[in-house]
């Protein structure tokens, strides 16, 4: 995958192995920022590689007003339609921002915490809601096609998708695929969305794009056919192999 969608990824993985450590959330690898997020590569996030190097955008700043901002703006959305799906996956996409920036402080305040906690809170029901949403707007048996959604609108619709409850879309990984095949959707989105379900099911990676984070460590997930795996990511557009983004992602100290 490309330099932008690996920055994407790493962003995004930040605050998604942040959500592991909290059972709101399962964690993925690849997929943060977006203007954006594409959930991409692997993993995360977008990104997913996606989103680690020069185009990474800074974040956004965790305040009193920029929480209030956003929650603001969180009133204001109506429920989800083909209209608005972007606007609520860039809200979704500052709410992680805004909590990667109080992770990346370290040592946080009480005010910061209490924000942090807002922000979790925030994440968990808009991010429900829009994914349930989401999944009433969606034709049965297929992916929106390019009259419902523009190609921003995939995207976003993508990122609601990967951002709620896998274990009940378990069955939509050929309609993904399809989606991809067709170029509605990337071939990284697919690999992503796919790994997260072989991994919700106990099965290997096809791609090797998911990381658990246990004990501060990355702890990444069996893969299916090691020796062939590395070609599959190629195929898909993850430009690193399995090795350096693995290493990649320990020296991140993402887990810690």
């Amino acid at each position: 995958m490309g330099a932008v969608e690996l920055s994407r990824f790493v962003a995004r993985k930040r605050i998604e192995i942040l959500l592991r450590a909290n059972p709101l959330k399962l964690l993925l690898v690849p997929l943060l920022l977006i203007p954006t997020l594409v959930g991409c590569g692997v993993a995360p996030p977008p990104s997913q590689e996606s989103r680690i190097q020069s185009e990474q955008k800074p974040l956004n700043v965790a305040s009193v007003q920029s929480v209030q901002e956003l929650e603001q703006r969180y009133a204001e959305l109506t429920t989800l339609n083909l209209g608005n799906i972007s606007i609520a996956a860039e809200l979704d996409q500052k709410n992680r921002s805004l909590l990667a920036s109080l992770q990346n402080k370290g040592t946080l305040t009480k005010d910061e915490e209490a924000l942090k906690g807002r922000l979790l809170v925030l994440m968990g029901n808009r991010g429900q809601q829009n994914f349930e949403e989401l999944m009433e707007l969606k034709p049965i048996g297929r992916w929106f096609n390019s009259n419902e959604l523009d190609p921003a609108g995939h995207r976003a619709a993508f990122i609601i998708l990967q951002h709620g409850d896998i274990s009940k879309v378990l069955d939509l990984v050929p309609e993904i695929k399809a989606a991809a095949e067709s170029g509605l959707l990337s071939k990284q989105q697919y690999a992503l969305f796919a790994d997260r379900v072989a991994v919700v099911r106990g099965e290997p990676q096809e791609f090797g794009s998911q990381v658990n984070c246990v004990n501060g460590e990355p702890i990444f997930p069996p893969v299916r056919d090691p020796n062939e795996i590395n070609q599959r990511r190629k195929e898909v557009g993850m430009s690193k192999t399995l090795e350096e983004y693995q290493q990649e992602i320990t020296d991140l100290k993402m887990c810690k």
